[in-house]
């Protein structure tokens, strides 16, 4: 149940974060004020989720930084690449679950035997893992949560794109 609590909590803060009220803002650097020729600056795509997330976690220390670099559907479930990157301590036995936004259902990633599944594991510092995990489960909204102890223990999350 508090595990339940804490990974709802973790998707409410995700889609806040996502859902920033305040209108994006054109930023310029140096090298653009003095160019007057210059292209428009990024601005965020209004409504764009966030593919990539900073983390600490607490039962560790390890720090980081984890990407979702491309997710694919089928009518299996989902394969989603990602990254991660420890640049302190050790990230001792890491695992994902996909959590559906509207029902809270929990769904674990499956390893698949892949020569680079990375659906659990340790990752030290200094090392930067690529790798793919594959969730069974229909294509809705939801979110990815990266854990300790087979997502006993939230670390952060990330919404997952459909």
């Amino acid at each position: 149940m508090i595990v339940v609590v804490v990974a709802v909590g973790l998707v409410l803060a995700v889609r806040q974060l996502n859902r920033d009220p305040r209108p994006p803002t054109a930023v310029s650097s140096p090298a653009s004020a003095s160019s007057p020729a210059s292209s428009m600056p990024a601005v965020p795509t209004p409504g764009a989720t966030a593919s990539s997330i900073p983390f600490v976690s607490s039962s560790d220390g390890a720090e980081g930084v984890w990407t979702i670099t491309k997710v694919s559907w089928s009518d299996s479930g989902a394969e989603i690449s990602m990254t991660i990157k420890v640049t302190k301590g050790t990230l001792y036995g890491y695992s994902f679950y996909v959590m559906e936004n509207d029902s809270t259902r929990i769904h674990e990633a499956e390893p698949q035997g892949w020569p680079d599944d990375i659906s659990g594991g340790s990752i030290r510092s200094g090392q930067t893992v690529s790798g793919r995990i594959f969730v069974d489960m229909a294509k809705v909204e939801s979110t990815v949560v990266l854990a300790h102890d087979n997502g006993m223990s939230p670390i952060t999350a990330l919404l997952l794109p459909v």
